[in-house]
């Protein structure tokens, strides 16, 4: 059977050899191939190609370019030396492509290119125009072939015209998808730009809302600030000028306690001598009050606890335990004023209180410091109203004050001892306000 009447043949009489060293890729090929009612057959290397020549001649042959062993462009030439293969059409099939791998294309006498990825489609037409051009190919007059100098290198190219222009028009086909492909890419880009541009537009409009409302901001902490420094100052004059009026006060007490021999009125006396302490505790209370907040917080370590001086010091027994010495936490700088509190407490309410003991744990989500000691210990009914404002035995201040300092740094207590067992204060502190010590 000739080549021209090749063409008039139905696919299913055409073969189609598939050179592909992925055999996922060949399987791809091959079922696009047989779908469009191709015979296709599959060797996974140019050497298995090889073999599949030895015994078939198929109508056309598709190769990769890149595999290991023989290449696409060495099984080419192989075949178009070898008398039995050469009228067999090869196209190439590759990632790669310069103008290296056309002269590479037309150096090894190849039919034609195919680009990867392609569409199927395409794929499909490529085979077409070579089956057309079959008996056009047979009667092209071979050429004796020229030497090409490219690239730094000598090619020697055997093309007939056919091929030559075969691929040339391939090439040019190709150049010109691809430059669709970048005209649309360019399109789809103008239209990213214009999109970026509306956007850059929003958050510009967003930028200067944001720098207009945190110029509004400043302005109101600045006048916050200034309103606060006013009150500070005027809270420090006026406690200071009750302190003077105080202590003129309480002059004047002593020499009415003095001068007065009447039991009746000294019992007076003595009552408004205990008014006149809770008074000036009070006015020491709004000093430490409107300090809560002034200063950063700071890390502390646990083990301050051991230089804190309260009340009966000298005769109660303070430990604190390895576990508890090994972490520090984050709080006012008034913690102290905290332990000291909370000692002080404990020797005021607690009954004969000899030792005081601090020890702490950790769960996944907080620190628990845990204040504990011997003495008589809080009834269930007085354990949620003792941290209140003004409820205790004697300024109602201390617990209260205790409570405000630690919720600056969202560190909670309560009490959780048993009555008759003694006091235990539990201080819960988060994951972010607690750390080892850096040995």
């Amino acid at each position: 059977m000739t080549d021209f009447l090749m063409e008039s043949l139905p696919h299913s009489e055409i073969s189609i050899l598939i050179v592909e060293d992925s055999k996922t890729q060949a399987s791809i090929l091959q079922h696009l191939l047989e779908s469009a009612g191709y015979l296709a057959i599959v060797a996974n290397s140019g050497e298995e190609a090889l073999e599949v020549l030895a015994s078939q001649r198929p109508s056309i042959i598709l190769t990769d370019i890149v595999m290991p062993g023989i290449s696409g462009y060495e099984l080419c030439k192989k075949l178009k030396k070898d008398p039995n293969t050469s009228s067999i059409p090869v196209i190439l099939v590759t990632q790669l492509y310069d103008p290296q791998d056309v002269i590479q294309g037309l150096e090894c006498g190849a039919d034609n290119f195919i680009i990867k990825p392609y569409e199927n489609q395409y794929l499909l037409s490529r085979i077409e125009i070579i089956i057309a051009n079959r008996y056009l190919q047979q009667s092209e007059t071979m050429n004796i072939g020229i030497e090409v100098y490219f690239a730094g290198k000598r090619h020697f190219i055997t093309s007939n015209r056919l091929q030559i222009l075969n691929i040339l028009l391939s090439t040019y086909e190709i150049a010109i998808q691809k430059n669709s492909e970048l005209v649309e890419t360019k399109d789809r880009l103008a239209a990213l730009i214009d999109q970026l541009s509306e956007t850059n537009e929003i958050l510009q409009k967003a930028n200067d809302d944001l720098n207009h409302e945190i110029s509004e901001r400043k302005r109101i902490e600045e006048a916050l600030s200034q309103a606060n420094t006013k009150l500070n100052l005027l809270s420090s004059i006026t406690r200071h000028d009750m302190k003077n009026i105080l202590m003129a006060i309480l002059g004047y007490h002593d020499l009415a306690e003095l001068d007065s021999k009447d039991p009746a009125f000294k019992k007076y006396l003595i009552k408004e001598t205990d008014l006149f302490s809770k008074l000036a505790n009070q006015i020491e209370f709004t000093k430490l009050y409107e300090e809560l907040g002034t200063y950063g917080a700071v890390w502390k370590p646990l083990s301050i606890v051991k230089s804190i001086t309260f009340p009966r010091s000298q005769e109660i027994e303070l430990s604190i335990s390895s576990e508890a010495s090994r972490y520090e936490i984050f709080a006012d700088p008034l913690i102290e004023k905290v332990f000291y509190n909370l000692f002080e407490n404990s020797v005021r309410h607690g009954g004969n209180v000899s030792c005081i003991s601090i020890s702490a744990k950790t769960d996944e989500n907080a620190l628990h410091v845990f204040i504990k000691d011997n003495g008589s210990g809080i009834s269930d009914s007085e354990k949620k109203q003792i941290f209140k404002r003004g409820f205790g035995k004697n300024t109602g201040l201390g617990l209260f004050l205790v409570r405000e300092i630690l919720s600056i740094t969202h560190i909670s207590i309560s009490e959780i001892g048993i009555e008759g067992e003694g006091v235990c204060f539990e201080l819960i502190i988060p994951p972010d306000s607690y750390r080892l010590i850096q040995t």
